[in-house]
């Protein structure tokens, strides 16, 4: 069972012909005492990947990839492909060690970027689950079932996108689901509340606006960063709701704030609200609540979301510039395609993301990656935010090589409406 071996017609029985290597390798681990692990490997759009490319190209392709995957594994394993965009590895005889290497070994695999054609390469990202056998109940169906948990929070994870099913997994999905529970109940509960990171002129030092940033108290008190909940609110439907009140109260606390229309104020737009169809309707009802004048008002939206290119996303985004609203992208150079989409789309600013500017004098990568963003937008006439800047030294970079505005820690952490109002940053005539 190869992963290049397996037409996509077949996959049904070639699922059924893995569950069955699984089946041996339980029941070969009973006697032994061994582990067994199952890998599922979610390559990004290897499916769009492959069906743009000429057949003998999306072949030698997926051949590459499949001698990658053996590479990174022990000689017994069983590869193949179980969904269109799915591989799977099984490990017979192994151990948690064996496993945390394979994992490491395979991120480095898919790290590199793939030849095609004579001059062309494809560069990779990957989540990866794993799922070693349970003690509890030591079946194909629950292994398989915390291999597809495994995945699906190795893909909701910004680091290295793998994530091993084990016992302090399954703790932390069970807190999962009492925070999901408890996520149900907050619009209604309270809970939710908005901070306010300043924008700032590197040249001048005064704030030009602020990025609203949202944040969860749970009922025991506990504060929940929205990288672990919006995740979380996105998987169980809730992320819509969630983001309409945010929109609205922030216009609503905005229009407090002296001087504001000399500022502008920055809402986070994830993927979801994009192309929800009443995302406009909810964009009017704030303006007629708070009287908000949306010239002031930036929409961001992160770059992996412009490059899913859904129709009704862009034609939002179009309909939100004829509103008033500028579109800011998000976390820029941390996608995984083309940047032709700033020719295409109605791109109003990039925001360069932390992970850049985090290592920045030091890192000579990071530093000439960064003097390519700024000079690229400079061409395209993009003005440029950086986020994450924590020190002078990072500053000084970034204004000498031209980007006018920063936000981070070295200006002002995200504080509430009423300590935004007081910073010394907020000079206005």
């Amino acid at each position: 069972m190869g992963i290049c071996d397996i037409p996509s017609q077949s996959l049904l029985s070639d699922r059924e012909v893995f569950r069955a290597h699984v089946q041996e390798a339980i029941d070969a681990s009973r006697s032994g005492g061994t582990q067994v692990a199952v890998f599922l490997i979610d390559i990004h759009r290897l499916y769009e990947i492959c069906s743009s490319l000429p057949e003998r190209e999306a072949e030698n392709f997926l051949q590459e990839l499949a001698r990658r995957v053996c590479q990174a594994c022990p000689p017994d394993q069983v590869t193949g492909r179980i969904r269109l965009d799915e591989m799977v590895v099984l490990l017979r005889r192994t151990s948690r060690e064996e496993v945390n290497r394979v994992g490491e070994a395979l991120l480095r695999a898919f790290s590199v970027p793939v030849p095609v054609g004579l001059s062309g390469e494809i560069r990779l990202t990957a989540s990866i689950g794993v799922s070693l056998l349970p003690s509890s109940n030591p079946t194909v169906t629950h292994l398989m079932r915390r291999a597809d948990a495994a995945l699906s929070m190795a893909r909701r994870s910004t680091g290295e996108r793998l994530f091993l099913y084990d016992s302090a997994a399954e703790e932390a999905e069970q807190r999962q689901v009492e925070l999901e529970r408890e996520l149900r109940q907050v619009l209604v509960t309270g809970g939710l509340f908005l901070e306010f990171q300043p924008i700032v002129h590197l040249a001048t030092g005064t704030m030009t606006g602020a990025e609203t940033l949202l944040r969860w108290r749970t009922e025991s008190g506990g504060l929940i960063m929205p990288g672990l909940f919006v995740p979380l609110a996105e998987h169980a439907g809730m992320m819509v709701a969630i983001g309409g009140w945010v929109i609205r109260e922030a216009f609503r606390q905005w229009t407090t704030l002296k001087g504001h229309s000399q500022l502008r104020l920055a809402v986070n737009v994830t993927a979801s609200q994009l192309a929800d169809p009443q995302l406009l309707d909810v964009v009017e009802a704030g303006v007629a609540e708070t009287a908000v004048n949306l010239d002031e008002v930036e929409f961001e939206i992160t770059e992996n979301t412009l490059l899913r290119e859904d129709p009704r996303s862009i034609q939002q985004m179009y309909a939100l510039r004829e509103m008033g609203i500028k579109i800011v992208v998000d976390d820029f150079g941390t996608g995984y395609s083309s940047i032709g989409y700033l020719r295409r789309f109605p791109v109003d600013r990039l925001k360069i993301d932390r992970s850049f500017v985090m290592n920045i004098p030091e890192s000579q990568k990071d530093c000439a990656l960064t003097r390519a963003v700024l000079a690229m937008s400079e061409h395209l006439g993009i003005p440029v935010v950086a986020e994450g800047v924590e020190r002078e030294e990072q500053r000084r970079f970034l204004e000498l090589h031209g980007c006018s505005e920063a936000q981070g820690y070295l200006f002002s952490p995200p504080v509430k409406m009423n300590v935004l109002e007081k910073l010394p940053l907020l000079k206005l005539d």
